[in-house]
């Protein structure tokens, strides 16, 4: 896979950079996703030999702060989905005001793990995404926030909330050696697809919502290669690319 070239690239020259993944049997026409990370560690080699493996998918990196530039309108014409598995310290207000054009275009967007917690100094990320890891206790939904906490290396039994959903259809309750994140804040609006009752974590892991006209699916399972490689996981990642993808508005 290609890096992008550089920031200032236009996003016609970023579109040229989609490559296929290399599998006999993939579709004709693959999912097109930027694929953002940074701000915090990963292992990076099992992480993008997981995404190699997803014959359906075809994606570009991208590093957070340096390539916020890109979350503009006509990113859409090139890319179906943002993936953001970042906690992306602050962007400027000038590119905060480009990423919500974008979202009002309807492009796709996932949020995963860890980019729960980026963006701390903008109140409204937590608007988008539907939710927020809290580093500073907050007034919300008429009571005290408290603060979040993470918890390495965790046995959670995962239950899936909406058997109906496209991205969670088919697939049973399940168990994943994860990190956790407790006492995180979730907006009442969302729609809870994924639940667990481990008593060091949030109760809802998985959730859609919508930010102007763009689908978003927040995903909080994920933090090492020991969670990617529950198959439960990976098929969630994969159905929710794929229905980011169909649920733009055409």
């Amino acid at each position: 896979m290609k890096r992008l070239v550089a920031l200032a690239a236009t996003v016609a020259l970023f579109a040229g950079t989609l490559a296929p993944a290399a599998t006999e049997d993939a579709p004709a026409k693959k999912t097109r996703v930027l694929l953002l990370t940074g701000g915090h560690d990963f292992e990076v080699k099992p992480f993008y030999e997981m995404w190699d493996s997803f014959a359906g998918i075809a994606y570009t990196k991208g590093t957070m702060p340096k390539d916020a530039g890109l979350l503009k309108p006509g990113l859409e014409k090139e890319v179906d989905v943002v993936v953001t598995y970042d906690m992306s310290p602050d962007i400027s207000p000038e590119q905060r005001k480009a990423f919500v054009e974008l979202l009002n275009t309807g492009i796709g967007y996932m949020p995963m793990h860890h980019a729960l917690g980026g963006h701390k100094g903008w109140d409204d990320y937590r608007t988008i995404i539907g939710g927020k890891y809290v580093f500073k206790a907050f007034e919300g939904d008429g009571k005290k926030i408290p603060l979040s906490g993470y918890h390495h290396d965790q046995d959670v039994k995962v239950t899936v909330a909406d058997k109906d959903h496209p991205i969670t259809k088919g697939v049973a309750d399940f168990q994943i050696h994860d990190e956790t994140y407790s006492q995180c804040y979730v907006d009442p609006s969302v729609k809870v697809l994924l639940t667990t009752d481990h008593p060091k974590c949030t109760p809802q892991v998985g959730w859609v919502t919508k930010s102007g006209k763009s689908p978003v699916f927040y995903y909080m399972l994920g933090h090492d290669s020991k969670a990617w490689a529950c198959p439960e996981y990976r098929k969630i990642l994969v159905n929710g690319i794929q229905w980011l993808a169909a649920e733009r508005p055409k």
